[in-house]
């Protein structure tokens, strides 16, 4: 059999690529905040590594981030193996029902667990930054006034997020296994 390329596992890559510059850009924002803070600008907010020091409502912000480089990028990018294999290896086309269930794969599954974990990372940085002393850049806030004024409100986007997400995978799943049987039976049947 003769390998081809996928123009699915393309796309996937492609948005890899768009969702890793956003993570380059949330990063070199990160370190500007924190070199500013550390010559007592606090126009970024206080040094990220305060947040994440402080713990708490900041770890919102750690496993945001987190989740946004593992699933967001990363899973996006390893999922392009997965239609490689389908398309290139296996020669299995996806047309039809399956390129628009491939479509919502990526559109809903990347964004919407990019949208989630941004949210948190954004939601987490907010509330450790309202924890922290005013000296510091912080809000001196309380851990009751940051639970209900600044994460309570994110807790229905983000999961409203995951399950778009989620739907995604489902709908991606369901492209990939259904390409995959195809393909052996078409290798059964030659």
């Amino acid at each position: 059999m003769e390998l081809t390329g996928s123009r699915w596992a393309g796309r996937f890559i492609g948005m890899t690529f768009a969702l890793g510059g956003v993570a380059w850009v949330i990063f070199a924002l990160l370190v500007l905040g924190n070199v500013l803070a550390g010559m007592g600008n606090y126009a970024l907010g206080p040094a990220s590594s305060r947040i994440v020091a402080g713990g708490g409502a900041g770890s919102w912000f750690t496993m945001g981030i987190l989740a946004y480089l593992i699933v967001a990028v990363g899973g996006t990018g390893f999922t392009a193996f997965f239609y490689q294999h389908i398309e290139g290896t296996m020669g299995s086309a996806l047309v039809g029902g399956r390129n628009i269930g491939a479509w919502i794969h990526l559109t809903l599954g990347s964004l919407g667990s990019a949208g989630a974990s941004l949210i948190m990372a954004w939601g987490g940085f907010q509330a450790g930054a309202a924890l922290l002393t005013t000296d510091v850049g912080g809000g001196g806030q309380n851990v009751l006034y940051v639970h209900t004024n600044i994460l309570s409100p994110l807790a229905v986007p983000i999961a409203s997020l995951m399950g778009i997400a989620l739907l995604g995978y489902l709908v991606g799943g369901i492209v990939l296994a259904s390409g995959w049987m195809a393909a052996h039976r078409k290798s059964k049947g030659s």
